[in-house]
């Protein structure tokens, strides 16, 4: 490939920056597309609106003249002539171009425009006017964006680099999409809106097709990996089944079977398990975990965080007897004492977190792996775990996820929803207050935390002036008002703090934890009655539901109270007469986009260079469909592949 040195108006200098941001050969030049791109379309200015920007070409018609304003500051001025009427152009700090100016001359200017005084506050004056609607814009430091528009137009014309198409025609034809060359070229050199439109929607459109692409050929190759089957001893496991004290709901029975099912196939399957906070996920993975070690396998949860970590381990360790389970964190003690008996099968389970994918952390005979809320682990971690033997692989998630999002973001996963909730939970009584309610909230707190039970307060910042309510300034406010125990949680603190704060509070009687939404994941505080949410307009539907569900955990009354401005009541009234999480995501996947389901926008799970998943969901849904014909077309499959394979670097 042809370094980026050699192309005309590359001096050693330029080449040096150039590859300083990545770029060391022409077609790594051709395709870092610009950032974003400065409108330069022509504005008529009798109809244009007063204090607005404006782009207009005139032709100088005095002689600019510099003026002094105060301390060093200067600037241009002058009369442009534009469709017979005469308009100021001031141009602070521009008087460098005051010989380069002369009259009669066509010149191109953007800047604010004073309608009443006939002004353009110049921000750009352009000696030879652009001819295209658009300037690229670079963001390289020490280019200017017009050297490399002209690095790339060389580019160009030298032909220096072969620009093949990588779509098949039939679904170029289909969806009417411009062909590859064309769309480079309008990137870097956009004529019209219309050009640059065709060109995006074209690189939209690659980037979603190859996701869905590889998302199903990931999948084939999986399917083509022989996986030993899991030889389950039933009779064990309906006897274990027995000890649970309550009756499993029909939803968690079926993903019981799902599990079993998953097993007995030649190949590891990924299952996504979906369900509303309390409906009792931990319990189907429970019951999968003690028939893997029937069939001769160990398993493994991986949590986000060690507080969870800690939860699971004391789920197992004081309900499950039977499954030998033991704790692997970054805070663990003798650590390769441990690793040395999991390699040995002295464990069924392991439960951590990123320690157990660390490369000295080796399984005996790994079968089955647990991932809770996976969407907050990057892919690597996920994928690393993975690799550690071929275990089939659960995923859970406490956020409802609508039917379309889940097979765009989960494509490669079989997917089981828990919908139903065990019998016995009393509804968590919901409430929406306005700011001036917020004493009557105060009122009622007090009152659960003389009977010792705790409360939650949740801001949605730490410390910031564009994001409502914080945690510091609620903690300021709060031990004003309450002479209870009051503990602070937060994304900024290690995590032996958070691990230390969770302790403290669990065995706080009456205590209130301020907090971001840190504790929406995993915490399970039987004596927690009172959800207390500020500034609940910061919040997608789906994320109060999580937050929600941190109350309700024993058989207490709880209560969950969303304090917000009025601007927000009918969003906010829908979540008081909710509590199905699946029709919320529903609401938020409608109205507020899917990166709110999700709870997380372009996270490690859904990572994408121009796409985004709010704006361009629809183009999700048809790539998956595009994709899906591929892989039934062997022409169309085999072009595609090659080409891509081909391309990759671009």
């Amino acid at each position: 490939m042809e370094p980026i040195g050699n192309v005309k108006g590359v001096g050693k200098k330029t080449e040096e920056i150039l590859n300083n941001n990545g770029i060391y050969t022409v077609s790594d030049m051709l395709f870092n597309y610009p950032k974003k791109y400065d409108s330069f379309k022509e504005d008529n200015l009798l109809f244009a609106v007063d204090k607005t920007d404006v782009t207009t070409v005139g032709i100088v018609a005095t002689l600019p003249i510099v003026v002094d304003h105060r301390g060093s500051l200067k600037s241009l001025q002058f009369k442009l002539l534009v469709d017979h009427e005469l308009y100021k152009v001031i141009a602070f700090r521009r008087e460098f171009l005051k010989d380069q100016l002369k009259e009669n001359m066509t010149i191109q200017v953007k800047g604010r425009f004073n309608k009443k005084r006939k002004e353009i506050n110049a921000s750009q004056i352009i000696l030879k006017p652009i001819k295209s609607e658009f300037k690229a814009v670079y963001n390289i430091e020490g280019i200017y964006d017009s050297n490399i528009s002209k690095i790339v137009r060389n580019i160009f014309a030298e032909r220096l680099v072969k620009i093949n198409e990588t779509l098949p025609r039939t679904l170029m034809n289909k969806h009417k999409l411009v062909d590859r060359y064309k769309m480079v070229y309008h990137l870097h050199f956009p004529y019209s809106e219309n050009d640059l439109s065709e060109a995006l929607r074209r690189l939209k459109y690659e980037e979603a097709l190859n996701y869905q692409f590889n998302i199903m050929n990931e999948r084939r190759k999986v399917d083509s990996v022989y996986k030993e089957r899991k030889i389950y001893d039933l009779k064990k496991i309906k006897e274990f089944i027995k000890t649970i004290p309550y009756e499993l709901t029909k939803d968690q029975k079926d993903a019981v079977n799902d599990i079993f099912r998953d097993f007995k196939k030649t190949h590891a399957v990924k299952r996504l398990i979906q369900g509303d906070v309390g409906s009792g996920k931990t319990i189907v993975v429970a019951i999968a975990i003690y028939g893997a070690k029937t069939a001769g396998f160990q398993s493994a949860i991986m949590a986000p965080t060690e507080v969870l970590a800690n939860q699971h381990y004391e789920t197992f360790v004081n309900n499950h007897p039977e499954i030998k389970t033991c704790l692997l964190t970054g805070s663990t003690k003798n650590k390769e004492k441990l690793k040395e008996k999991i390699k040995s099968n002295e464990y069924d389970l392991i439960i951590g977190t990123h320690a157990l994918i660390t490369d000295d952390t080796e399984f005996h005979k790994l079968g089955f792996v647990v991932i809770d809320e996976q969407h907050r682990f990057g892919v690597l971690a996920r994928e690393k775990l993975e690799t550690k033997g071929n275990p089939d692989i659960c995923y859970l998630t406490a956020t409802p996820i609508p039917r379309t999002l889940a097979i765009v973001v989960f494509g490669d996963m079989e997917i089981s929803n828990i919908y139903e909730k065990p019998e016995g939970r009393l509804e968590v009584i919901t409430k929406y207050f306005t700011t001036e309610q917020e004493h009557s909230v105060f009122e009622h707190v007090k009152k659960e935390l003389e009977k010792g039970n705790q409360a939650y307060f949740v801001a949605p910042a730490i410390d910031s002036e564009h994001r409502g309510e914080t945690v510091l300034n609620l903690y300021e406010r709060v031990k004003e008002i309450f002479t209870e125990p009051i503990f602070v949680l937060h994304g900024q603190l290690s995590s032996a703090e958070k691990q230390s704060v969770m302790e403290k509070f669990s065995e706080t009687k009456g205590a209130i934890l301020i907090s971001t939404t840190v504790v929406e994941v995993g915490l399970d505080i039987k004596d927690a009655t009172m959800m207390i949410i500020f500034d609940g307009k910061y919040f997608g539907l789906s994320q109060l539901h999580q937050l929600r569900g941190r109350v309700g955990r024993s058989d207490k009354q709880s209560y969950c109270y969303v304090i917000s401005d009025e601007a927000d009541i009918e969003r906010l009234q829908i979540f008081e007469k909710n509590n199905d999480g699946f029709v919320l995501s529903e609401y938020d996947l409608e109205n507020r986009g899917p990166g709110e389901v999700l709870g997380v926008r372009q996270s490690g799970m859904i990572d994408f260079k121009y796409l985004d998943i709010n704006q361009d969901f629809n183009l999700f849904l048809e790539t998956k469909k595009d994709a899906a014909y591929l892989f039934t077309n062997e022409s169309d499959f085999n072009y595609y592949l090659v080409q891509n394979v081909n391309n990759n670097k671009n």
